[in-house]
């Protein structure tokens, strides 16, 4: 094979390439996480031509597993030597996305890359902590206040950033809807998260019967007050989280040393393990690139049976 970039000649393969590429613009891929994924395809698809394997619904996974093994020994084409393990693992994460984007579409049954696992370098970074379902359970049991589940509700059950918490106002709560808007999150983007029924059992019963002990002023448009009867500021969601953190005298759950932002990673965590898919995630987290809420595949890919009973 050159070392230049190549793309596949059969008409069949150029349509599906241009289709997946219109499909991780439309998820949500940084242009250069499309670009990758473009190319790398582009080059698996060359290598099942040459290999004779004219049809992508004849693809099986001993195919891909000999496709792993020619990458492993593939000359790099900018340098002296073979690929790195990173750069195999970025060729193998753009086939997985595109055999996933093929089974979502029809286009085949069965997804041969669903039962393979391969080799992925160490990260140099420290790896997200999150929480356990019963863990999280945990958090819920002792706490001593509606405000302090509500505070929850809205950090884990719907994956809110602690600017984001402070910032809910009344009026952004649709309980009959079932539904939260976040006016301006992160990058000042609008987003709407979907509740589920303890979230608003949560949410209704502080402001029904406990709300009203904080409030001064009955123009306060925000959701969680502090004892002064104003916005609560992120320090004191801190401080509230580190109370009911204590009280559980769970030491597993004590040396997480957990914030806010470690209930969102958890949220994201578990959806994924319940088979969200990934592009929903990701606008529940309001994130701007697909590529930010995939590090969440590759915390656990243990199934769980459930989540916030």
């Amino acid at each position: 094979m050159s070392r230049k970039a190549q793309k596949p000649e059969m008409p069949q393969y150029m349509v599906l390439l241009e289709n997946y590429h219109k499909h991780t613009g439309i998820v949500g891929y940084s242009e250069n996480g499309r670009k990758i994924k473009y190319s790398n395809t582009a080059e698996f698809l060359v290598w099942l031509e040459n290999e004779g394997i004219t049809n992508i619904s004849k693809v099986q996974p001993h195919h891909i597993k000999e496709y792993y093994e020619y990458l492993k020994n593939r000359p790099h084409k900018k340098q002296e030597g073979v690929l790195s393990l990173k750069t195999i693992t970025s060729h193998m994460r753009s086939i997985r996305v595109f055999f996933s984007w093929l089974q979502e579409s029809g286009t085949i049954i069965t997804n041969p890359m669903s039962t393979l696992k391969f080799s992925y370098p160490k990260s140099d970074k420290k790896p997200r902590t999150v929480l356990t379902i019963p863990e999280i359970k945990e958090l819920y049991r002792v706490t001593e206040t509606l405000q302090e589940k509500a505070i929850l509700s809205l950090a884990y059950g719907c994956g809110l950033r602690s600017m984001e918490v402070t910032a809910v106002n009344l009026d952004d709560i649709k309980l009959n809807d079932g539904i939260l808007i976040v006016p301006k999150g992160k990058g000042n983007k609008r987003r709407v998260i979907p509740t589920n029924r303890k979230i608003e059992q949560d949410l209704k019963n502080y402001i029904d019967n406990e709300r009203y002990l904080y409030l001064k002023n009955d123009n306060e448009k925000a959701l969680i007050l502090n004892i002064k009867g104003d916005r609560m500021r992120k320090y004191t969601i801190r401080k509230i989280l580190g109370k009911i953190i204590t009280r559980t005298e769970n030491q597993t759950i004590i040396d997480k040393k957990i914030s806010v932002h470690n209930l969102r990673h958890s949220i994201a965590t578990h959806l994924l393990e319940q088979g969200v898919p990934v592009e929903q995630v990701r606008n529940f987290l309001g994130h701007t690139h697909l590529e930010t809420t995939e590090i969440y595949t590759r915390i656990s890919q243990q199934q769980l049976k459930s989540l916030m009973d």
